[in-house]
């Protein structure tokens, strides 16, 4: 396969998994948890695939990190799924984790508008929690409420949006001044 296609592959299963959420939240708002299940997984597998033809693939055309969008897009409905398909999960667990990451993701999210030509970095760290992350909910539909499993993600996903934000801070030290937008 030559990289001008791989990269069409690797951008079409970015895209499903983008669309994915639409039908996803759909079965979630009806409680149909097992096609949620299926489908989630199908989802999943997008991320896994995109992420093996990209690495084959010619850079892609714009400087828009389109992975990186859909794994946030994923990551904060997997959160809402996760209101919506187990009552008290967000009483139970949402201290200390979500102001934490909220605060987090707003300053890559900062740091990406400030510094328009700013990359920000895919650590194996991060993929191995995002993985673990996008585990969360099938676990919890096919074994319930397993509370160390759910903390065990909670701080796997803290600490690797911490690393990011470690990294796109020492990146921004490390720039010349005047390179910001205005």
């Amino acid at each position: 396969m030559n990289k001008d296609t791989a990269r069409k592959v690797a951008d079409a299963l970015t895209w499903a998994r983008v669309w994915s959420a639409i039908p996803i939240t759909v079965l979630a708002w009806y409680q149909l948890t097992w096609w949620v299940f299926a489908l989630y997984i199908a989802a999943a597998l997008t991320d896994f695939f995109d992420g093996i033809f990209a690495r084959r693939a010619s850079p892609p055309k714009s400087d828009i990190d389109l992975d990186g969008h859909a794994d946030l897009l994923l990551s904060v409905m997997t959160l809402l799924w996760l209101w919506m398909l187990f009552p008290g999960f967000w009483e139970k667990y949402w201290l200390p984790y979500m102001p934490v990451l909220v605060l987090l993701e707003l300053y890559i999210v900062w740091a990406r508008w400030h510094y328009p030509d700013l990359h920000v970095p895919h650590l194996p760290y991060g993929r191995w929690a995002m993985a673990l992350f996008f585990v969360l909910l099938p676990v919890l539909i096919v074994w319930g409420d397993v509370p160390w499993f759910v903390h065990l993600v909670f701080i796997a996903g803290t600490a690797g949006k911490m690393q990011v934000c470690w990294v796109i801070v020492d990146l921004v030290k490390a720039r010349p001044t005047g390179n910001t937008k205005s």
